[in-house]
């Protein structure tokens, strides 16, 4: 292993681009996706616009990524591939690629990695000098409140635990992801600051925590007790069914009718007028994330959630993962509602969603150029829970 933040700034790969092409070569960018997090372009971005296909522009000038995740399961298969990918820039560079000691020397960088958890320096060194290379000068870590164990019986009491088979997967993917200290976290990422500070990346300390009618006042003890940057409000588990539950997609397609999304709407209103949270994520995620509808009839909706965010002074973000993956290239909220929420002046953030150090700063230059032509000119910020706005350059 070298060491992670030289590697990262002595890495200047060329990749060419095609300015004249309407339509972008399939295999490049497929390349270009696998190694996004790896490549340094100092020039120039390639970014999806409507209209052109690919095209050029002023390289990423975003300076911020407000919302990423150090750890996020279950444990799949999957989710062992991907740490092991953001595991590969730290092999010794003599190591011939697909060779057995390369494959060797990745396995025990793997092992080395789940020993240690996310809280350790050399994991958290990973982002930081991921952030270095995209040009970010603030990053937000944010991890979900069900992933502390001593959070369990929150959730228990408020999402579908029964004995059916829609239960039986929510109690087992509640096992799978509370397996963390908050208080460990929270001291970890706070001995931090000053080494990222030295670096010229300020590090924010952020929390998601799921909003559940009647849960207020757990979630405030939560928010009191640690020295927040950002307190993040979300609603995963509309009626107590998670929508971003591994295999139960089927099954929520079951529950999609209109009252589905009504019921949705209405629990994400009363998170905003709890007055708990400087910010409410994944607006539209049972829509983004969950089953689908017709956007039609949900515009009255987007229409009365921003009247709310505006009347409470509260911010939501633009959040990228969806399109991890996704032949649908579609961020969160969607276009439509980042428009409405444009006309209401709510102010707003930019996130990632990253859940891998490979992941900070991805399709930040497509989110950037999509809040000015919705109409934003500016990103909100939080330090101390204080809000501030900087202009999208």
């Amino acid at each position: 292993m070298q060491n992670v933040s030289a590697f990262f700034m002595k890495l200047d790969v060329t990749v060419l681009l095609y300015p004249d092409r309407k339509v972008p070569d399939k295999r490049l960018v497929a390349w270009e996706e696998r190694h996004r997090a790896f490549i340094h372009i100092p020039a120039v971005s390639r970014i999806q616009t409507v209209e052109n296909g690919w095209t050029n522009r002023r390289g990423d000038g975003m300076k911020v990524d407000f919302h990423v995740h150090l750890e996020e399961g279950p444990y799949s298969l999957d989710w062992l591939v991907g740490q092991a990918c953001a595991l590969r820039p730290l092999l010794d560079e003599k190591q011939e690629s697909g060779s057995r000691g390369w494959a060797h020397e990745l396995v025990k960088g793997l092992a080395h990695r789940l020993q240690r958890g996310p809280y350790s320096r050399e994991w958290l060194d990973l982002y930081r000098a991921r952030a270095k290379q995209a040009g970010i000068s603030q990053v937000c870590v944010v991890e979900h409140l069900y992933r502390f164990a001593d959070f369990r019986p929150y959730y228990e009491q408020f999402i579908h635990v029964g004995h059916d088979r829609l239960g039986k997967a929510q109690r087992q993917w509640l096992g799978q992801m509370a397996n963390d200290s908050l208080p460990a976290y929270v001291a970890f990422l706070a001995e931090e600051r000053e080494r990222w500070a030295e670096d010229g990346v300020a590090l924010r300390i952020g929390i998601e925590l799921d909003y559940f009618p009647g849960g207020e006042g757990e979630l405030r003890e939560v928010i009191e007790k640690y020295p927040w940057d950002v307190c993040m409000g979300a609603v995963h588990f509309p009626g107590g069914k998670g929508y971003l539950v591994r295999n139960l997609q089927e099954q929520l397609e079951v529950h999609a009718s209109p009252g589905w999304f009504v019921r949705y709407f209405d629990v994400v209103e009363q998170a905003i007028d709890s007055g708990l949270f400087d910010v409410l994520t994944h607006l539209d995620g049972v829509r983004a994330f969950g089953p689908k509808a017709d956007e039609m009839t949900l515009l009255p909706y987007y229409q009365r959630i921003a009247r709310a965010l505006r009347r409470m002074d509260t911010a939501t973000e633009l959040n990228t993962a969806c399109v991890r993956g996704q032949t649908q290239r579609e961020f969160s909220p969607s276009y439509r509602f980042l428009q409405i929420l444009a006309q209401h002046e709510v102010p707003i953030t930019l996130s990632s969603h990253a859940t891998a150090p490979d992941q900070v700063g991805q399709h930040l230059a497509e989110a950037r150029m999509q809040l000015r032509r919705a109409g934003y000119a500016s990103l909100a910020v939080f330090a101390d829970r204080k809000r501030s706005l900087m202009e999208i350059e």
